[in-house]
């Protein structure tokens, strides 16, 4: 299984606001056991899949806060609220908006959509490495891979640079 759950950013406004697509394109064994006869798409992914678009959007906000490369992790999910199924092969709108953002942390508002209806909805949390705790880290795989990501989510540029969604 793969962990790169986002297929595209749509939009991108540091500070405030971010919105992507994904998609439930898992093998069917993974639905196969969840649940037999009724394949529902685990709930963990769809956190998975919010916390990723919730993490570029603080990861761009805040490195270019302060002018070096942030990247946050996620520490806390609360109030996840599963409101429909979502099954396989369905494409899903992800939102996610700034309602904290602190020298070390950052809380997100989150939603799941598919057709313009909400099916989840959480606040994220997450957190950045103390500088005396990053630097025990060689994070050159890290960095490289999160460049990589940008690219593959049609952003153009690399915090704490500017960042914006590539023209369609």
């Amino acid at each position: 299984m793969r962990w790169l759950l986002l297929d595209q950013v749509l939009e991108l406004n540091p500070g405030t606001n971010a919105a992507a697509l994904a998609s439930t394109n898992f093998p069917d064994t993974l639905f196969n056991d969840h649940f037999p006869g009724i394949p529902v798409t685990p709930g963990v992914l769809l956190i998975e899949m919010a916390a990723q678009l919730a993490g570029c959007l603080v990861a761009v906000t805040a490195s270019q806060r302060d002018q070096v490369l942030r990247l946050p992790f996620l520490t806390m999910v609360r109030e996840a609220k599963f409101r429909k199924f979502v099954g396989p092969h369905v494409l899903l709108r992800i939102e996610s908006e700034i309602e904290e953002l602190e020298a070390f942390s950052a809380v997100c508002r989150t939603r799941v959509l598919c057709n313009d209806d909400r099916v989840a909805s959480m606040s994220l949390m997450l957190t950045f490495l103390p500088e005396e705790e990053a630097a025990l880290y060689d994070r050159t795989l890290l960095v490289a891979h999160e460049q990589s990501e940008f690219i593959r989510l049609g952003l153009i540029g690399f915090p704490p640079g500017e960042v914006r969604v590539a023209a369609k």
